[in-house]
């Protein structure tokens, strides 16, 4: 499993990538066709990485619950976001894979609720939480490499 610890970093760097690549602007730009900004699916895919693998082992998730509030599931991409919110984003991006490996080395995170995705997949341990995860962060990814293609600045 900390291989694929390991490949939740290489992604987050990506999307860390992304975000230092791109002024204010850019990232808060809804593309037509999207609903969505490239700071809303960086922040969305910590948002849903904290749900799945804090708050379903009933462990405190690292952001607040106003942060999961903005970026959960369903929510869309807000345009009232501040420099300092995109580096304390890229912060806490960096920061939760060595968090979430030390956490599963330590069996922090043994309990687990089950649950169900939007995708069907039913989430029945940590290992199956961290599997999902990668997968979901990176189609937010694909998502963000389509919509840097689709601005008009």
């Amino acid at each position: 499993m900390e291989e694929q610890i390991f490949y939740l970093g290489q992604i987050r760097k990506h999307i860390i990538d992304e975000l230092e690549l791109h002024s204010l602007q850019q990232l808060l730009y809804i593309p037509v066709g999207f609903k969505n900004n490239i700071f809303w699916n960086a922040a969305h895919v910590l948002a849903t990485q904290q749900l799945i693998m804090y708050y379903l082992t009933d462990n405190k998730m690292y952001v607040d619950k106003t942060f999961i509030e903005k970026y959960k599931k369903g929510t869309i991409g807000n345009t009232e976001v501040t420099e300092k919110d995109v580096a304390e984003l890229i912060e806490v991006l960096e920061q939760t894979p060595k968090v979430l490996y030390k956490d599963y080395r330590s069996e922090k995170l043994a309990y687990y609720k089950p649950y169900t995705t939007s995708f069907g997949v039913k989430l029945e341990c940590i290992e199956d939480a961290i599997q999902f995860n990668n997968v979901h962060e990176s189609m937010h990814l694909g998502y963000i490499m389509a919509m840097k293609k689709n601005l008009p600045f």
